[in-house]
């Protein structure tokens, strides 16, 4: 059990830095964050849409 317990705290730990790092963005580096997820999704789509022609 001392595992999962170990996991689940790196896991919790992991998603509290995580939202504070997003949470201190400044208005620059939010839109420069939104251009990389929006890139990042639409070369995924891409990805998902060549996958037909195999």
């Amino acid at each position: 059990m001392w595992l999962l317990d170990s996991i689940g705290r790196w896991l919790n730990t992991a998603v509290n830095d995580g939202w504070h790092w997003v949470t201190t963005l400044n208005l620059q580096q939010w839109l420069l964050l939104l251009g990389i997820a929006a890139a990042a999704g639409f070369l995924c789509m891409r990805g998902f849409g060549s996958r037909s022609h195999y």
